[in-house]
């Protein structure tokens, strides 16, 4: 007859107990990281989202956000016509040379700094805040070889949801430019959740160029949150919040060497959705185009996301 060895008996017990419960553990931190995964595929390498952040997160790499780091322009403190001839582009500036800095115009005349801007969406046509009114002051654009072309307004629509649309007096050359805007199937590529956080750019009063943490988890409308960060993006001295003055200045996102344009600044943490207006817009622009006798027909340029993968 056999005697059982009790410490071998307890060590045995406790090595199945151990290994039942580092297995369930496992299963535990297996599912977790499954879960986390899942939350996170919207924004994994290769994703739009990815490279919105890593993309903006690399062109920062080195720098310490600082006034030199964010401010596009180099220009004289005035509000005279003649304030901003003397203007150039901050080669110092975070997104020196990007595609699309020159749709915004660098001021309006008679008014304080960068205060209510509007922006570009065709040679001819602008979008703007409804609640502000760019329309009545000349506007200076500032192009990429840094000559001040000077237009007024001819006529503006208001077409809801704080979105306006206006048409100048004549083109801006090619060297001005205009944006492009999300398309309507941007939902196809992007995450629409209020937890998913989207690495945007901003734009202030102070024509700063800053990190503009976006969500689009409202249908009509994106929400931004200077507290938050992007996955992998820029950290928090990257952002800025609104205030005062911003309003109707550009809500963008930076897809390699473009901006393409998103919203303009309504309230502080949030603007129109641009891409589900995209219907509305594009009647206004033909309604001012048919008014002033414009033979070019302008609509909204879309911009194409098919060469990222879709999330959904």
């Amino acid at each position: 007859m056999k005697h059982s060895n009790p410490s071998k008996n307890f060590t045995t017990g406790f090595s199945k107990r151990l290994c039942f419960r580092l297995c369930i553990g496992s299963m535990l931190l297996l599912s977790q990281a499954r879960a986390q995964q899942t939350a996170g595929e919207s924004t994994k390498p290769g994703t739009l989202a990815y490279h919105l952040a890593t993309n903006a997160a690399a062109r920062a790499e080195g720098r310490y956000a600082g006034y030199n780091d964010k401010v596009e322009l180099v220009a004289p403190h005035s509000t005279r016509l003649t304030g901003y001839a003397d203007a150039t582009w901050s080669r110092a500036c975070w997104l020196h040379d990007v595609q699309g800095l020159s749709a915004t115009p660098i001021g309006l005349s008679n008014s304080a700094s960068g205060q209510g801007l509007p922006t570009m969406v065709s040679p001819r046509h602008y979008v703007c805040a409804t609640h502000m009114h760019p329309e009545g002051y000349l506007k200076a654009f500032l192009d990429t070889n840094n000559v001040v072309y000077w237009r007024k307004s001819l006529q503006r629509v208001d077409v809801g949801g704080d979105t306006s649309v206006g048409i100048l007096d004549a083109d801006l050359p090619p060297s001005v430019g205009f944006l492009p805007v999300l398309p309507a199937n941007f939902t196809n590529y992007l995450p629409t959740t209020f937890s998913n956080i989207v690495q945007g750019i901003g734009m202030n009063q102070d024509m700063y160029l800053f990190s503009q943490p976006m969500t689009f988890g409202s249908p009509a409308f994106v929400n931004w949150d200077s507290s938050k960060t992007a996955p992998f993006g820029l950290a928090t001295n990257w952002n800025a919040t609104l205030r005062g003055g911003d309003s109707s200045n550009p809500d963008m996102l930076l897809v390699s060497n473009q901006l393409v344009l998103v919203s303009h600044n309504f309230v502080v943490q949030g603007g129109p959705n641009y891409a589900c207006q995209i219907p509305a817009i594009n009647a206004a622009m033909h309604l001012l185009s048919t008014n002033n006798h414009v033979r070019t027909d302008y609509q909204l340029t879309e911009f194409p996301l098919t060469n990222w993968p879709v999330i959904r």
